[in-house]
């Protein structure tokens, strides 16, 4: 089966991605933490980092580099302007 990992700086484009890809690799779970962002199979994550200060946004991108390892899919959603759009690709660095 393929593995999806899907990573959003909110909540409401987590839940909304999660929903695209689910017809065709059925459920994934939504997690709302980093930590558990190391469970196997698919998953979707919400960094709550979009309205935050930068240096939350760099921090929790950075420590979700290991999450994309071993996925079939990684994908990265940013749906704001308002985000700190080049810290969340790159993990401030």
């Amino acid at each position: 089966m393929t593995t999806l990992r899907l990573i959003a700086d909110d909540l409401t484009g987590a839940l909304d991605s999660a929903a695209q890809f689910k017809g065709s690799l059925g459920p994934s779970p939504v997690l709302t933490s980093v930590a558990v962002a190391e469970v196997p199979g698919s998953f979707v994550l919400n960094l709550s980092c979009r309205d935050g200060a930068q240096a939350i946004a760099i921090e929790r991108a950075r420590a979700t580099r290991a999450a994309f390892a071993g996925a079939d899919i990684a994908f990265k959603k940013i749906d704001s302007r308002r985000c700190h759009v080049v810290d969340n690709l790159t993990g401030g660095g």
